[in-house]
């Protein structure tokens, strides 16, 4: 994903559900550690500073201190007008939607594949069937018995690997189609905010997993199969909407989301 934004201004800050909407996934881009939570003036202004930088000082790292408020109203305001929406997910989603699209119906055609195979091996046993009772056959022959057992193998193997064809099939999720992009990005902007018109924490780390902050940009970083995933699950009938999956907070293709704050 590749998003910016060079304008500075953005709206006013809003408060969060909970005490850090980005502990844990937010970084120093110059040195990668970890972006903490420092206050000032008794508690009434809080920021992200660098960790290496607030126990070495600029001996350590020269990362910056970003004042909270301002930092979690960048991110999370970039993935909701900008990320969430249903173009932007196409967009971006495009190359790993047709990969899953051409599976999908590899797997389907293998499983026609196997129910004709199981079809053909049934019909072939009731034709033998049928000429044992019409005497055609003699029901003692060896080579008859060996004929019988080779097609009961047949069809019930071809039955037993398109269940499980047919298993996996309905385990990827439902076809993602345009209207569903549309339905996930309305829930996903809707439930990332609470009733005061914060931010959840666990929505928005469903769909960024690593903030790097640098000296004038923020790079917002998420994984396509992460983002994948809780499309698919929101679009399963059998959640409510947007899911929050676990994952690993770990990736950067070349492909992340580039957005600039105003200085501190």
């Amino acid at each position: 994903m590749l998003l910016r934004t060079r304008c500075p201004a953005l709206t006013a800050p809003r408060v969060v559900s909970g005490p850090t909407l980005l502990t844990g996934i937010c970084f120093c881009a110059t040195c990668g550690g970890a972006m903490t939570l420092r206050t000032g003036k008794s508690g009434r202004y809080r920021y992200y500073t660098c960790s290496t930088k607030a126990r070495q000082g600029e001996t350590g790292c020269k990362g910056r201190t970003v004042p909270m408020e301002k930092l979690d109203s960048v991110v999370a305001e970039h993935i909701e007008q900008r990320l969430l929406q249903p173009k932007r997910l196409e967009q971006i989603l495009s190359a790993v939607l047709h990969r899953r699209k051409e599976r999908a119906e590899r797997r389907t055609a293998h499983i026609a594949e196997l129910r004709k195979r199981a079809s053909e091996a049934e019909a072939k046993l009731k034709r033998l069937y049928d000429a044992i009772e019409n005497g055609v056959a003699d029901v003692s022959d060896p080579l008859l018995k060996a004929r019988v057992t080779e097609l009961q193998s047949t069809r019930d193997q071809a039955r037993a690997d398109a269940e499980r064809a047919e298993g996996a099939l309905d385990r990827a999720g439902p076809s993602i189609t345009p209207q569903a992009l549309k339905t996930f990005a309305s829930q996903a902007r809707r439930r990332m905010r609470t009733e005061s018109g914060g931010y959840r924490r666990d929505h928005l780390r469903a769909l960024a997993q690593r903030v790097e902050v640098d000296a004038k940009e923020v790079r917002i970083m998420g994984s396509k199969s992460v983002l994948l995933r809780t499309l698919v699950a929101a679009s399963s009938a059998k959640t409510a909407g947007f899911g929050v999956p676990s994952f690993v907070p770990k990736w950067r293709a070349r492909n992340d989301s580039n957005v600039r704050p105003s200085d501190s």
